[in-house]
C-alpha cells in the first residue's frame, strides 16, 4: 500500500506508514486521543449501519421501522463526517488545493502551508462559533427526537465541537510549521 501523505510503500496489515508515525512521535495523550477517536468512528459506523440494516428488514418484512431511525441515521452521518474531517485534518490528509504550492520552492510551501492552516483555523472558528448560536437555539426550542426521545440539541452537538476540533488542529499544523521554518532559520 501506498501513503498517501509521504508517497513510500509500507504493509497495509499495519494501517499507518511507519515513515509518517516515526515522524510524528506523540505524547501518550495525543495517542489515546487518537485511538479514542478511532473507536468512536468506528462505533458510530457500526451504529449507523445496523441500524440502517434494521429500517430495511423491518420495513420489508413486517411493514414497519424503528420509529425515529431515519432522524438517528442522518445525525450519525452529520457524527461519522465530522469525526472524519478531523481525524484528516489530524494528519494533514484532507482535501487540498495546493496546484500553486506545488511549483514553490520547498520553504515557500511551507510559508503557504503555514498561512493556509491559520486561515483555515479562523474559518473554523467563525463556523464553530455560528454552529453554536444554532445549536443553541435548538436547545431553546425543546425539539427531541423521536428515537429514544433524545433532545435534538444533544445529536448536533457535534456541529460546534466538530469545527473545534478541527480549527485547533488547523492551528497546531500552522504552528509546526511555523516552529519549522524558525527553527531552520
Amino acid at each position: 500500500m501506498q501513503c498517501l501523505k509521504c508517497g513510500s510503500e509500507f504493509d497495509p496489515v499495519r494501517f499507518e506508514c511507519p515513515l509518517c508515525a516515526a515522524r510524528n512521535q506523540d505524547g501518550r495523550i495525543n495517542r489515546y486521543v487518537k485511538r479514542a477517536e478511532d473507536i468512536l468512528i468506528e462505533v458510530m459506523l457500526f451504529l449507523m449501519l445496523a441500524m440502517v440494516l434494521a429500517q430495511i428488514l423491518l420495513r420489508n418484512i413486517f411493514q414497519t421501522g424503528i420509529a425515529g431511525g431515519d432522524d438517528l441515521i442522518r445525525h450519525l452521518v452529520l457524527w461519522i463526517g465530522f469525526l472524519g474531517a478531523a481525524i484528516a485534518t489530524r494528519s494533514s490528509s484532507h482535501v487540498k488545493i495546493d496546484v500553486l504550492s506545488r511549483l514553490l520552492p520547498d520553504f515557500w510551501r511551507r510559508v503557504s502551508g503555514a498561512a493556509t492552516n491559520l486561515f483555515s483555523f479562523a474559518v473554523c472558528g467563525i463556523l464553530t462559533w455560528a454552529s453554536a448560536a444554532f445549536v443553541y437555539i435548538e436547545y431553546q426550542v425543546h425539539g427531541h427526537s423521536q428515537f429514544l426521545n433524545l433532545p435534538i440539541w444533544v445529536l448536533q452537538m457535534i456541529l460546534p465541537a466538530g469545527y473545534l476540533i478541527i480549527g485547533l488542529r488547523f492551528a497546531r499544523n500552522g504552528i509546526k510549521l511555523i516552529v519549522q521554518l524558525v527553527r531552520e532559520q
